[in-house]
């Protein structure tokens, strides 16, 4: 049994830049960034430009929007004939691109697109997957526009030749029209004219019905129906084919070729292949075949058979070395096959020999599999032997009963039958143990396989750790959302605060005024009052200008640490960069080694 040390709890990490920063609430926050989706997002807002989709080169969009209007530009340019409304707008909320992203997912089915994907892969900005879709989709608008416009100058063309024409084409063009005429010219005189009309009705035959149609249109009858051949009225290059009527109602009265010829000397047919063709046409209707006929024929089949076996010649060579060629790499196959087993049996002879693991657990895991293997090779090869045994004495068995052999009966004694009898029990009694004992090895070979089939592999893990961030990504983008929403309320609310107590203000103003200018004693205490309330209206606005003040030194010092931190950020990528160089480098020297 073999066995491969693993340690099942590692698995390959991507290469993610990982950097902190700040929300909006002031508070530090961890943002990562995969370097590989970093490379597809700048091909896709490349190719995008490259199509002609200049959008996504606007510097204040999200990255969720270059891409949902790049796709939606790419269908509406294919003039996909769908029910639903493509039209993009900027500032949705998640909720209405999440629909969008679906109504975009169901469009492309419809123009046959060979690459599937999923909604959330576009609201999780899973550039890995949508590059090929974006390929895919540019390509396909690049040929409808190019389908199309093709299709528009053609039409244009046609409009054009029908109103106007170029002075170089003038003279095809009236030689065709002359050309057109003179096929239409011929085509009318030469066209079915009646020029007799039946008198009574239609005759009671179909072929009589046939002659007569022919006969009102002055064409030439096919067949004859009366045997009278003295009128002088009938075509005398006819004849044959009279005669050939003539004999499949009775074969008796048949005319031969030299019959015809010698009644007419001036249409004998000097064309062998007529002649040929004249003598099998009478063999079919004699049911007799003439010499010359035969040998012509037997000539003309032996070159045939000729011919034939030529090309069986030649086809049974090519057959012999296409199997020679097939026995040829069958024997390669075979020693490849033999070469790959020896090398993965030396393979696995040092991986069950190497004794290299990380956990102990494992190592002892590992340990209690070899030793289950070692016990159920050994119990198979007592089990075999046993078998062995039996089939050895069954064949003796058979050689005894047979009539050929000569049984020499020596009776055995009660204690050779009695110790005979006690072996056999034992043996029967080991094999059902051993029997049970191999049944017991198998469930816990199956046992712990599952349980190592349990443990998640590190393509798993990974397929985890990226619909977690793309649900985190989901769900930040909604908190952010929210969040503006809320700072919206708290605005437009203090704007309506104040806005209350003013009017409040002036209500009361309007209300006291009449009555505070009354006496001088209430004018007084009215402008006291109006003094107080403008010195705690200035004081309210310098709290407000203070804020202010604070939130904009604020946002300066973040700025100032956002851009120390993108210069960190480039720092890094600059020694990521060289890093990869240098193990590039490493490896190209290392290779020459390895292969020595």
């Amino acid at each position: 049994m073999s066995t491969k040390s693993k340690n099942i709890f590692s698995r390959s990490k991507p290469l993610m830049n990982i950097y902190s920063g700040y929300d909006d609430e002031g508070k530090a926050v961890e943002v990562r960034e995969d370097a590989e989706q970093l490379v597809k997002w700048h091909e896709i807002s490349d190719a995008l430009v490259a199509a002609g989709y200049y959008r996504a080169q606007l510097q204040g969009l999200s990255e969720f929007d270059k891409i949902v209007g790049g796709l939606t530009w790419c269908i509406e340019l294919c003039d996909i004939d769908v029910d639903i409304s493509l039209l993009f707008e900027e500032n949705l909320t998640i909720g209405k691109k999440i629909a969008l992203t679906e109504k975009i997912v169901k469009i492309l089915p419809s123009m046959q697109c060979p690459y599937t994907i999923e909604p959330h892969q576009i609201q999780g900005l899973d550039f890995i997957n949508i590059f090929p879709l974006v390929q895919w989709l540019i390509k396909y608008s690049s040929e409808f526009r190019e389908a199309k416009e093709d299709e528009l100058r053609r039409f244009a063309v046609l409009q054009y030749e029908k109103n106007y024409i170029f002075e170089s084409d003038r003279a095809m063009f009236l030689k065709k029209e002359n050309l057109l005429k003179t096929i239409v010219a011929v085509q009318n005189m030469y066209k079915p004219c009646r020029v007799r009309k039946r008198k009574g009705g239609l005759p009671g035959s179909e072929l009589e019905q046939v002659n007569a149609t022919l006969s009102e249109y002055d064409q030439r009858m096919l067949m004859h129906v009366t045997t009278n051949k003295d009128d002088s009225n009938n075509d005398e290059g006819l004849d044959f084919l009279y005669d050939y009527e003539k004999t499949l109602a009775d074969p008796s009265q048949i005319t031969t070729e030299t019959d015809v010829f010698k009644k007419d000397e001036h249409t004998i047919i000097d064309d062998p292949n007529m002649k040929v063709h004249y003598a099998v046409l009478h063999s079919e209707l004699t049911g007799e075949m003439s010499k010359e006929l035969e040998e012509s024929e037997k000539f003309k089949y032996s070159e045939d058979i000729e011919k034939l076996t030529k090309a069986i010649d030649v086809m049974q060579r090519e057959v012999d070395v296409l199997k020679q060629q097939h026995e040829a790499r069958m024997e390669n196959a075979k020693k490849q096959y033999s070469n790959k087993i020896g090398k993965l049996q030396k393979i696995t002879l040092k991986l069950m020999n190497t004794n290299n693991y990380s956990d102990k657990d494992v190592k002892e895991f590992y340990k209690s599999l070899k030793d289950l293997g070692k016990e159920q090779n050994e119990l198979v090869k007592v089990v075999q032997h046993r078998d062995r045994v039996y089939k050895k004495l069954e064949e003796e068995l058979r050689t005894a009963k047979s009539p050929e052999t000569a049984v020499e009966e020596t009776p055995l004694t009660p204690e050779e039958l009695k110790e005979v009898r006690e072996r056999e029990e034992k043996l029967k009694s080991f094999i059902t143990t051993t029997r049970l004992e191999v049944a017991k090895l198998n469930r816990e070979v199956v046992r712990y396989t599952r349980a190592l089939d349990d443990v998640p592999g590190a393509a798993e893990l990974l397929q985890y750790e990226k619909r977690f961030v793309e649900l985190y990504n989901q769900v930040a983008s909604k908190h952010k959302e929210t969040k503006q929403y809320y700072i919206f309320y708290n605005t437009l609310y203090e704007v309506k605060l104040y806005t209350t107590k003013e009017l409040s203000l002036h209500n009361s103003i309007l209300d006291n005024y009449e009555e505070a200018m009354s006496s001088a004693r209430k004018r007084e205490e009215f402008m006291s009052q109006f003094e107080n309330i403008v010195e705690w209206v200035n004081q309210t606005v310098k709290k407000v200008e203070d804020k202010y003040r604070a939130e904009k030194e604020r946002k300066a010092d973040l700025y100032n640490e956002y851009s120390r931190l993108m210069n960190v950020q480039r720092q890094y990528g600059a020694a990521l960069k060289k890093l990869a160089e240098e193990r590039q480098k490493i490896t190209r020297r290392t290779q020459p080694r390895e292969e020595v």
